[in-house]
């Protein structure tokens, strides 16, 4: 073809397409070139060298990571002459690199260590003292800087401004001064910022929860993928002595994660061996729990069953499982409870509504790939943050065109127009030939009017991709799998109004958390749980909710099981069991089967519930009701209302975050951002304590902040907090700021929710 180039590498003869660099060349026939600065994904920097090859009828040695493939070029990457060259590199880079081998965290996988005993000498010409530089300075919440480590291959940098775009780390002086730093001074704060820590060839970036925990060849590697957002991004998850250690990404991973990882899925592990964890079947007598036996507390939830249906027939038991849950464990709580006649069954109890848009949908490189890209509610850059990285490809690298519709900012580091109603983007779309739609889920209202948009587009000749942004991992899983009330059932808000009416005997929460999530309300919720004879919680920890259950049965984690579940794109997403579980502990499906059993109820045998789980996705019909019953009403604005937007935030919730303690920095603090224009029209300047009012509801004791993101009229705060849930309003209700209390920490934000 006249696209494709034949080249020489080594004796081998190869041809490749033209445009591709040598390096990726040698790679077709297993021929691996030492590279340094140089990254696929980051594209030819040409700083570091160590990558020279003998290019035939060229004077010199050429940089294979910054040198282009052409015709008949005969290239050696071996040979006197090339080894000469690298060893001459290497000695430059060791200059004042120290000699630390043995307590370096990256020993046993650093490119440096590596390449010096491949290409290095023996000993130092240099008989001036190396340069000393600063240690262990503390770059920012998750990562630790050793200057004098650093080569300077600026990998860390231009991830930041290639990938991310959010340009905070920057080469600051020059030559041995040189060090690695934010633009600002300010401390590094990045969603993705342990992506540097793994592209860092030696030991100059190092985790702060990994520092001095292990090395590589004590940790036990399984490959799995996160649960911490309904993206499903693959990763190798290290153990050792029972301990997670850490989580990495894993670079073949193109199609979904595209080779990275947010700071969510990295860091939130701590949670499995928090000493919190529940470990035994608490029973409620009276205000406490006490520990009982497994096979007691399944003989008695079995038997609270039997009592609760002849009391009050199925219609007095329900259901609530959250988006946790695997496909195996959804298929058999809806086996279960349908076969003593449950319809009372639910996924969402939390705001969203929709996992999908039916049989619209696309994949991850289709998302990249689009003309126009549109954000409904909640953008992704919180809810699904890897999920951004694609649009930040895609309009950094594509051109493509983004949009956000609602009161939330993109928070995306590329441009974004934005829109308070769907009816005002007909500009923005003309034109447009593959058009990607992202919602949130929440708004029912909002969601049937894209799908209308959608049509509309489609009828006109665009290739239309569609995506519902989760905030729980396997809720494409769970919608599809039928954990939605069947006919004479209720939803999750039916559900609670049936509780409070005493029109419910068993209530069973499976792995979700309702008093901070679900839109009617704590105190709503509390009312439904206090007034349900006997609710039965599986979870990790006490959660809000697992506190008012009667018995709590200690579950599982996602990283301590094994199964399947289906990303937020509809793919089969496989799950391994990375470390062993607390004795004690069941999985969810483990607990189910027992339960069944107890009550004489047939299961699938486990051939059959494997080949259940692992079938295609099946598209729910994207069947858009009315809001939740329960919603609080927007109300009525007045001159002194302001419209409420809530958040959300990658590191909010009450369970696996606010359970790992290494994580407190990163979580969010309560907090309300106005507008500075709305700030100075309602008395409030940044530090200070506000509280939001609306129809007898209050949200107290939030900072407030001053973000330029923020929109005139409006104030944001983060859902999923425990020391402020949100739930207690709706989104886009009327509230006031009441009780504005001055403090002596005075600050701005320079947009979004967090500072």
């Amino acid at each position: 073809m006249a696209d494709d180039v034949t080249l020489t590498i080594d004796g081998t003869s190869l041809t490749v397409a033209a445009g591709t660099l040598l390096v990726e060349a040698a790679k077709t026939i297993e021929t691996d070139i030492p590279v340094y600065c140089y990254h696929p994904k980051l594209g030819p920097a040409g700083l570091c060298r160590i990558c020279l090859v003998d290019v035939e009828k060229t004077p010199k040695l050429q940089i294979a990571c910054n040198t282009v493939v052409a015709e008949g070029m005969v290239v050696h990457t071996y040979g006197p002459k090339v080894e000469e060259g690298r060893r001459a590199v290497m000695e430059f880079l060791l200059l004042n690199h120290p000699l630390d081998c043995p307590i370096c965290d990256k020993g046993g996988e650093c490119d440096l260590q590596d390449f010096s005993m491949a290409y290095g000498q023996s000993a130092s010409r240099l008989a001036d003292p190396k340069s000393a530089k600063p240690k262990a300075i503390d770059l920012g919440p998750t990562i630790v800087l050793d200057d004098e480590r650093c080569i300077v291959c600026q990998r860390c940098s231009r991830f930041d401004e290639v990938i991310t775009q959010e340009r905070s780390l920057v080469v600051k002086d020059r030559g041995q001064r040189d060090v690695i730093a934010t633009a600002t001074g300010e401390p590094y704060r990045s969603q993705f910022s342990g992506n540097v820590t793994e592209l860092c060839p030696v030991g100059a970036l190092t985790s702060k929860t990994y520092r001095f925990k292990s090395r590589p060849w004590n940790n036990r590697r399984t490959r799995t993928a996160c649960t911490q957002c309904a993206v499903g991004c693959a990763l190798d998850v290290d153990e050792r002595y029972g301990d997670v250690q850490r989580t990495m990404s894993v670079a073949s991973d193109d199609d979904i994660s595209d080779g990275w990882l947010c700071d969510r899925g990295r860091y939130n592990i701590g949670y499995a061996s928090d000493a919190r964890r529940i470990t035994s079947p608490l029973l409620r007598e009276g205000p406490e729990f006490v520990q009982i036996g497994w096979d007691d507390a399944i003989e008695l939830w079995a038997a609270r069953l039997r009592s609760g249906i002849a009391a009050g027939g199925p219609g007095a038991v329900a259901a609530l499982g959250g988006g946790r849950l695997f496909n195996e464990e959804a298929i058999l709580l809806g086996r279960v409870m349908r076969a003593l006649g449950v319809e009372n069954l639910d996924w969402r109890a939390g705001r969203q509504r929709h996992a999908s848009f039916g049989v619209r949908g696309g994949t991850y490189r289709d998302l990249e790939t689009a003309d126009a890209i549109v954000a409904l509610g909640r953008p992704p850059s919180q809810t699904a943050p890897v999920l951004d990285l694609r649009i930040r490809k895609a309009v950094s690298r594509n051109g493509a065109r983004y949009a956000v519709v609602g009161p939330h900012a993109a928070g995306s580091f590329v441009p974004a127009a934005r829109f308070a109603r769907l009816t005002e983007l007909a500009p923005f779309l003309e034109g447009a030939k593959r058009v990607a739609f992202v919602w949130d889920g929440i708004d029912p209202v909002l969601g049937r009017a894209a799908a209308d948009v959608m049509d509309a587009l489609a009828a006109s000749g665009a290739q239309i991709f569609a995506f519902v942004t989760s905030d729980q991992p396997n809720a494409r899983g769970a919608e599809g799998f039928g954990l939605l009330p069947g006919a004479g059932g209720g939803d999750a808000a039916a559900i609670f109004a049936r509780a409070r009416a005493g029109e419910l005997e068993t209530l069973a929460l499976f792995g979700v958390n309702p008093m901070l999530h679900h839109p009617s309300g704590a105190d709503a919720v509390r009312d439904a749980l206090e007034r349900t004879p006997f609710v039965v919680a599986t979870e990790l920890f006490l959660t809000e909710s697992a506190r008012l259950a009667h018995l709590v049965l200690p579950a599982r984690a996602s990283l301590e099981k094994s199964g399947h579940s289906y990303d937020l794109a509809g793919d089969l997403v496989a799950l391994t069991a990375a470390h062993g579980a607390p004795d004690g502990t069941l999985a969810d499906g483990e607990i189910l089967v027992a339960l069944a059993a107890e009550l004489g109820i047939d299961l699938p045998a486990p051939h059959e519930l494997l080949e259940a789980a692992r079938a295609p996705l099946v598209a729910v019909a994207a069947s858009f009701g009315a809001a939740p019953a329960e919603a609080v009403s927007a109300g009525e604005a007045s001159p002194d209302a302001l419209r409420l937007a809530i958040a959300a935030d990658i590191f909010s919730g009450g369970g696996t975050v606010f359970f790992d303690e290494r994580l407190a920095e990163l979580r969010p603090q309560p907090s309300a951002t106005f507008a500075p224009q709305t700030a100075a029209a309602h008395g409030v300047g940044g530090g200070d304590i506000v509280d939001l009012v609306a129809d007898g509801r209050t949200l107290p004791g939030l900072t407030a902040r001053i973000g330029r993101d923020a929109l005139p009229g409006t104030v944001i705060v983060v859902d999923g907090l425990p020391a402020a849930p949100a739930n207690a309003f709706a989104d886009g209700e009327f509230v006031r700021v009441a009780n504005v209390r001055a403090t002596s920490e005075k600050f701005v934000t320079a947009g979004g929710t967090r500072s």
